[in-house]
This record gives structure tokens, C-alpha cells and sequence, in this order.
């Protein structure tokens, strides 16, 4: 259960990240919940949710992943052809998504960002059309960066801070919710200890569940070892 910030940012603490991620699969594609797959993030934003998700390139520098626009109104993108900034219209609901993500990155990147967006969407919609009126010509979106945040400074965050936190630590656990995440490892783990094979190719349990997982979930490596260490599973 989450509680309004003054700032009518929603308040979510880290231990509260796994049902966050169950509240938005319920209310979006509970098929996730049932029975482990992987999730179809894009199908779910765009038929489930009903957000215009289109391709431009955000920054010349690849350091904003991802932007989700909550009005309508003018936004600006990089165009590498004639390697200038402009502005484009862009609708309310509308999801921007770099599409170099996957060469620069990875398929499990694109999908991370298209989640993490999507949760902005869900969850911080009111809040950035409550602040519209400042300028009713420019479309209020937040920008994802694929930095991580600094949580030593938490005192010094801003409302777009917070933001950016909770749907980085959300966003995964989207694609991978907690009881059927659990299923997968325990079924790979027993797979390895009967896969010679696997064995000899992967150096570790603990590499070889990663693997698998990613495969599994269509994230990153980093983001299913990340999830696998949350979870508390120490593999050998």
C-alpha cells in the first residue's frame, strides 16, 4: 500500500517494490501471475494499456533510454540524420523509446525501458498532469536515464528523483514477479544438477541459473543476476 507524498508524489519503500509490481500485472495482464512466461511488455502497453509506443532517437549521446509523455504537446528528440534537436508533437499517452536501445544495449534493455515507462505511466500520471498548467505547449513527460540512481543523496532527491527510483526498482520486478521468478529458479537449478552439458559449458550453478533466467524472462544478465541476489539465493 502506497501513501501521498505533500508533494502528491506516491510514496513507495523498497520492501513495498514486489507488490507494487503484482498491483500493476493484476491490473494490466494477470496471465503473468498464473503461470511463469514472459511477460509481453510491449502487447501490454499498447493493447493492454493503451499508450502510443514509437521509435525516436531521444539524446545524441544515448543517455536518455526511454520518455513518457502524460499531455499533449511538443517534445524533443535528437535526429541523427541532421545531427540537431528538434521539436515533434507528441499525445498524451504517448511512450518514446530509443530505438537503438537493442544494438547499444540489448532485447532485455528495450524491454526494461518500455516497463519502466509503462509504470510511470501507471502510477505518476496524476502527478505530472496536476503540474500541466505551467506550460500547456510542451507535452509533461519524465526522461529515463540508464544510470542508477545515488542513494547516498536520498535527503537532496527531487520529486523526479523519487520518481526515477521507483520505477528502476519496479520495472523489473515487472517482468519478473516474485512467485513465478521463484518457480523458474528452483526449475533451473534442478535442471543443472542433471545437465552435464550445461555443466561443462557454465562455470557456476550461479551463472547458469543467470543465463537461463534471462533467457527465460527476456531481460539482461544484469538484471536477472540483480533480481536473483534480491531474492536471496546464494548459488555456488
Amino acid at each position: 500500500m502506497s501513501v501521498l507524498l505533500s508533494s502528491n508524489v506516491p510514496h513507495i519503500s523498497r520492501a513495498d517494490f514486489d507488490n507494487e509490481a503484482v498491483e500493476f500485472l493484476e491490473a494490466y495482464y494477470p496471465e503473468a501471475l498464473v503461470r511463469p512466461i514472459a511477460v509481453p511488455i510491449l502487447h501490454v502497453a499498447r493493447h493492454c494499456m493503451g499508450l502510443r509506443v514509437v521509435e525516436k532517437r531521444l539524446t545524441e549521446d544515448f543517455s536518455i533510454l526511454g520518455q513518457m509523455c502524460f499531455t499533449s504537446g511538443l517534445a524533443e528528440i535528437y535526429d541523427k540524420d541532421d545531427d540537431s534537436y528538434r521539436m515533434v508533437k507528441a499525445r498524451y499517452g504517448t511512450m518514446i523509446i530509443d530505438p537503438d536501445t537493442i544494438e547499444k544495449r540489448n532485447e532485455g534493455c528495450k524491454n526494461n525501458t518500455i516497463a519502466h515507462e509503462a509504470f510511470h505511466w501507471h502510477k505518476h500520471r496524476d502527478y505530472h498532469i496536476a503540474v500541466s498548467v505551467v506550460d500547456t505547449t510542451k507535452a509533461v513527460h519524465i526522461r529515463s536515464s540508464y544510470e542508477e540512481s545515488d542513494e547516498s543523496n536520498k535527503a537532496n532527491w527531487t520529486d523526479e528523483d523519487w520518481m526515477e527510483w521507483q520505477a528502476k526498482g519496479i520495472a523489473p520486478r515487472i517482468l519478473m514477479p516474485p512467485e513465478p521468478f521463484n518457480i523458474m529458479v528452483k526449475e533451473f537449478i534442478g535442471e543443472y544438477s542433471t545437465n552435464s552439458v550445461a555443466q561443462r559449458k557454465w562455470s557456476s550453478l550461479h551463472a547458469w541459473v543467470v543465463y537461463r533466467l534471462a533467457n527465460f524472462f527476456k531481460v539482461s544478465k544484469q538484471s536477472a543476476e540483480i533480481r536473483l541476489n534480491e531474492t536471496g539465493y546464494r548459488l555456488e
